[in-house]
């Protein structure tokens, strides 16, 4: 299969251990997968607290897994979550705080940098084109060699309108054809947690997203309060 896997830490609650990152890596190189992307929602400097000063021992710890990934031959990955930028002007200060963070991943060096505006509000106007301009702005100074956008409609899930508003009119869509073409997009299916995804259900979502989506698989997820229920022991395939 040429199809590369990998698997974000990206979930709610309590985080993975320093010593879990690093053993991961030697899980993951063993059965096959290709990177891991570090995005745990408890991590507030990559989310609410994006704007504040990186603390300099967690960009140590962070430089240090991924020097671990990179030896095991494996890629490293970090999704920042600007939480709500672009509720405000994306102006000379918003641009230069941001910068700071991508010196920060730079400076980690960060193969894959997911930019994630997943679980945020969505029901505004000029959505699409607030985050083309933020996300391809990221794109154009950041060492990465991969990004993939979470938008903050990723599946065709009707609970996303209920917790986060109304999707704008042909927002996926515009997204398709204004993204950097070298942005991939996340994709979790028919659903926030699919079961399987179809062919059609796929072509389709190409076709509007103008790439093919990079699958964000929500398994074994259970950090939500339908889900926290069961353990989730079926094989992947």
């Amino acid at each position: 299969m040429n199809t590369k896997l990998g698997v974000i830490e990206g979930f709610y609650g309590e985080q993975w251990s320093w010593g879990e990152r690093v053993d991961y890596a030697g899980f993951l190189k063993k059965h096959g997968f290709s990177f891991y992307i570090y995005a745990p929602k408890a991590d507030g400097y990559l989310r609410k607290k994006w704007r504040e000063p990186f603390p300099r021992s967690l960009e140590e710890k962070l430089a240090k897994l991924a020097g671990q990934y990179h030896s095991a031959g494996l890629e490293f990955g970090v999704g920042f979550s600007p939480y709500e930028i672009y509720l405000t002007p994306f102006d000379l200060e918003v641009k230069k705080l941001l910068q700071h963070r991508l010196d920060v991943f730079n400076r980690i060096g960060v193969n894959k940098l997911g930019i994630l505006m997943d679980d945020m509000k969505g029901d505004l106007p000029g959505l699409a084109d607030k985050q083309i301009e933020i996300v391809n702005w990221i794109a154009a100074r950041s060492n990465a060699k991969q990004f993939v956008f979470c938008p903050t409609y990723y599946s065709t899930d009707p609970v996303l309108e209920k917790l986060f508003g109304k999707m704008p009119e042909g927002y996926l869509e515009k997204l398709g054809k204004e993204l950097d073409k070298k942005v991939s997009m996340f994709w979790t299916g028919e659903q926030v947690c699919s079961k399987s995804y179809s062919a059609e259900h796929l072509g389709a979502t190409s076709a509007k997203l103008g790439r093919k989506p990079f699958l964000w698989d929500n398994y074994p997820v259970n950090d939500g309060p339908r889900m926290c229920k069961f353990l989730h022991l079926r094989p992947v395939t």
